[in-house]
């Protein structure tokens, strides 16, 4: 019997254990108090709103760390009667979910501490950057799903053969102006991306989100993209959805995904292309399009940034 089956329809309280999550964010929990809601709901994710508006994720086991997220002891949220709207009390280091047979606790107690580390590539040559680019672009030529920043599927319509076209030129002009240290068109460029696509994350905003986490790295010689991006996010927070616009502004603080992380780390190691198997492999497998995305967004920042060091 799962954990999910055995859950008592009485209308006493389900005691849930958080394994681990964002330092930051179980930081503040264990502090803060107040009501929040139940912003979304899938099969491996619940999506909350804090009481100071701050969209938070818990995650299924297995899951991976991740910024803004906790990672809870079921194997999925199937079969737990949470919906979106419903209340959220927060109390100092638990969270009660208020679902329809009883409510459901999240004690942080026990949890451990995720502190997403953030390498630095100033260590490598433009050659090596050059080199760790062309690698990141063959594995996700050769392993990453269609339909994104890698261009349609064969089957695509109309409406999917219009989107890709115009990732593919918000991609182009992009690059071009953070190679041009132009902020003006910067702007216009993240503008043109930023909620391009279907789905929870648009393919746009994770192309976005690579390139904001290589501006972010420490020393990055594209540096000034960061401040340009969150003056766009600031100016147009309704442009994506509630999810993207998060994941947005962590990238620009230099956090994300620890599969994301694993790369770049392995890429400041001088990894060899055979290393990067296996690793990229798992970006990859985020979502439907998403990872393959958000890696061309890595790809095309290593080469800005091969780029503009050697403009410097």
């Amino acid at each position: 019997m799962t954990p999910e089956e055995s859950i008592p329809r009485t209308g006493g309280p389900v005691h849930l254990t958080v394994d681990g999550g964002d330092a930051v964010l179980l930081r503040r929990l264990r502090t803060g108090s107040g009501r929040g809601r139940v912003h979304s709901v899938f099969t491996r994710v619940v999506n909350v709103v804090t009481p100071q508006d701050t969209l938070i994720a818990l995650a299924a086991r297995d899951a991976g760390h991740a910024p803004r997220t906790l990672t809870t002891d079921v194997a999925d949220w199937s079969g737990w009667g949470i919906e979106e709207g419903q209340p959220v009390t927060f109390t100092p280091g638990v969270l009660t979910l208020e679902v329809p047979y009883g409510p459901l606790r999240l004690t942080l107690k026990g949890a451990r501490a995720w502190h997403p580390e953030l390498p630095s590539l100033a260590q490598l040559d433009r050659d090596e950057l050059a080199a760790a680019a062309t690698h990141l672009a063959q594995l996700n030529q050769e392993h990453g799903p269609l339909g994104g920043m890698l261009g349609p599927t064969s089957d695509a319509g109309p409406m999917d053969l219009a989107i890709t076209r115009a990732l593919a030129e918000g991609r182009t002009r992009l690059i071009a102006a953070v190679r041009d240290r132009d902020p003006d068109a910067t702007r216009a460029a993240i503008l043109a991306l930023l909620g391009l696509g279907p789905g929870l994350t648009p393919a746009g905003d994770d192309f976005l989100t690579g390139v904001a986490l290589l501006a972010a790295l420490p020393g990055s010689a594209q540096a000034a993209f960061v401040p340009v991006l969150e003056e766009v996010l600031a100016a147009h927070p309704g442009r994506t959805t509630d999810v993207s616009l998060a994941t947005l502004r962590e990238a620009a603080d230099g956090r994300a995904r620890d599969e994301l992380l694993d790369v770049l780390r392995l890429v400041a190691d001088r990894a060899q292309p055979q290393q990067l198997a296996a690793p990229v492999r798992k970006v990859l497998a985020i979502g439907h399009t998403s990872g393959s995305d958000t890696l061309s967004g890595l790809i095309a920042g290593l080469h800005l940034e091969e780029e503009l060091r050697g403009s410097l």
